[in-house]
């Protein structure tokens, strides 16, 4: 009898044992984190766009991290540089764009974390649901900077004054790039406009999107993607609200900065009247990388047992 309860007691220990190296197996399964490159594209939406400008596409490239949570959820951190335009001339069919003439380019880096939902199930193999449709969100820092081309032009004439547009003290300035934020091209912060404040060239955006991800190898998987950053900001392009005036804006900054602001002048028009239309302000600008992930696993998806 005794030897009977000793065999049963035996029996419940090795079950309970083995339960709990069946759970041991699930608790430390360690997923892998992955680090990789993308390549693509960056695109601008706003007031020089309309919608997206494939005539202003320029190249992109960045880093990723990703760690696997579960199959089903990635947690990602990223950077991406490229560059964002526009130009008024790819419109010249609606006469306010074309009289308008503005156009800048635009340097953009930015930083983000964000969470992949792998719809159909992720498990970093080629052997078990090698590959999943997936969405994003998440949060971004991104730095920019808005520059235009000063482009010497000391033939064309202001009608209102019969004077050259660009005096010939503008000339040293022929084929340079000038930074639009410190010359306040709508007025800010002048005694006129100080409700409008000089925008901040670093800010936050909301990246979201859709893409698609194969493992190609146990090591290397391969992806595509398309995501819109969502901004607060409607000066990434510097062109917003309304005209601020020449003499307002060459007085607050310096005579580059009234030529730069008002373009209009260039097509051999008078300066655009102050409060006249400039921007848009009805909604945020916009910006988007799209691109291809190449991305390697770098240890984890194994399994430690119980060492006895």
């Amino acid at each position: 009898m005794k030897r009977t309860y000793v065999n049963i007691i035996f029996i419940c220990v090795f079950l309970h044992t083995g339960s709990l190296f069946s759970q041991q197996k699930k608790i430390s399964r360690r997923k892998p984190l992955e680090l990789g490159i993308m390549v693509g594209a960056s695109h601008y939406i706003g007031d020089l766009t309309k919608g997206i400008d494939f005539q202003e596409t320029n190249p992109a490239a960045g880093i990723m991290c990703r760690y696997h949570i579960t199959d089903y959820i990635t947690l990602r951190g990223s950077a991406w540089f490229g560059q964002i335009s526009g130009d008024d001339k790819n419109y010249d069919d609606e006469e306010f764009r074309k009289n308008r003439n503005l156009s800048f380019k635009s340097n953009i880096f930015e930083f983000s974390g964000t969470f992949e939902w792998n719809i159909l199930g992720f498990e970093e193999t080629t052997k078990a649901r090698p590959f999943s449709p997936f969405l994003f969100a998440g949060f971004g820092v991104y730095k920019y900077n808005p520059k235009a081309q000063f482009k010497y032009m000391p033939n064309v004439i202001l009608p209102s004054s019969g004077l050259p547009i660009h005096p010939a003290e503008l000339e040293e300035f022929d084929g340079k790039w000038f930074e639009l934020q410190p010359m306040a091209t709508e007025g800010q912060e002048s005694t006129q406009y100080n409700d409008r404040k000089r925008y901040a060239l670093t800010q936050l955006s909301l990246p979201i999107g859709l893409g698609f991800k194969k493992q190609i190898s146990d090591k290397w998987a391969l992806g595509f993607e398309v995501g819109v950053r969502l901004t607060y900001n409607d000066y990434l392009d510097d062109v917003s609200k309304t005209y601020a005036g020449d003499q307002i804006v060459g007085s607050n900054s310096k005579l580059q900065a009234a030529v730069l602001a008002d373009r209009t002048i260039e097509l051999g028009r008078d300066f655009n009247a102050p409060k006249a239309a400039r921007g848009t302000s009805t909604a945020p600008d916009m910006y988007m990388f799209t691109g291809i992930t190449l991305t390697r696993k770098l240890g984890g998806g194994k399994t430690k047992c119980f060492q006895f």
